[in-house]
Formats: structure tokens, C-alpha cells, sequence
């Protein structure tokens, strides 16, 4: 139930013409958005994000700088691949169950991605 409260509200934000960013909740997870300059989590709401390098002296920023933490592995440019190809889909569907559908499927390959990170 908690998973289509996510979805349903991530599909509100994109409807809203938020920007779903590459970038995932430091605290559950979840896809981040952006709207007017504020970072949104669907799950957890506005989410404060500190550009790397900076000092924690309020310094916030609305999009984080990417780390690459771990070397890719097998299958992972694939994976990253159709998330680029499903978000392109996204921001061109108007049909709110696709909409869904293709949030989903982001979402799984998000899982999976985030699972073999942890497994390194």
C-alpha cells in the first residue's frame, strides 16, 4: 500500500510539472523531484541537499553533484540505458496508468541497481 502512496504521489509531481531528478532520498531511497527550486522526496517531502565540497553552513543547493562510489559492472550501462529511455518516454506520456507503469519499471531497475551496489 505504502509503494502506490509513493507512486500515486510521484505521479502527482511529474503531473505538476515537477523535474524528476537522477538522484534518489538519502533517507528512504525514493526518486527525487524538483520544483520550484525545492528538492522533493515523494515519500519523505522537501529534502535539504548540501552541494559536495561545501561546508554544512546552510549552504543548500536543489540538485546534489553525482560521486561515483563504485566501478560499474556487468549489465549496469544497460540497466542505466533503459532508465534513460523510460524517463524520456515519461516526460513525453500523457496517460496517467503509463505514467505509472513506467514509473514502476524506473523504480525496479532502481532497486536493482541499488541492490548490486550494496552487494559489492
Amino acid at each position: 500500500m505504502e509503494k502506490e502512496a509513493t507512486i500515486k504521489k510521484m505521479a502527482e509531481l511529474l503531473l505538476s510539472r515537477a523535474t524528476m531528478l537522477a538522484y534518489h532520498c538519502p533517507n528512504c531511497g525514493a526518486p527525487l523531484f524538483e520544483k520550484e527550486g525545492k528538492v522533493l522526496c515523494p515519500t519523505c517531502g522537501e529534502v535539504k541537499v548540501i552541494r559536495e565540497g561545501e561546508e554544512a553552513e546552510g549552504k543548500e543547493e536543489s540538485i546534489p553533484q553525482a560521486k561515483a562510489e563504485v566501478e560499474p559492472q556487468e549489465g549496469d550501462e544497460i540497466l542505466l540505458e533503459k532508465r534513460k529511455e523510460l524517463l524520456l518516454r515519461l516526460k513525453e506520456e500523457k496517460d496517467l496508468r503509463v505514467i505509472l507503469d513506467i514509473l514502476d519499471a524506473i523504480k525496479r531497475i532502481d532497486e536493482i541497481m541499488k541492490s548490486k551496489t550494496s552487494d559489492r
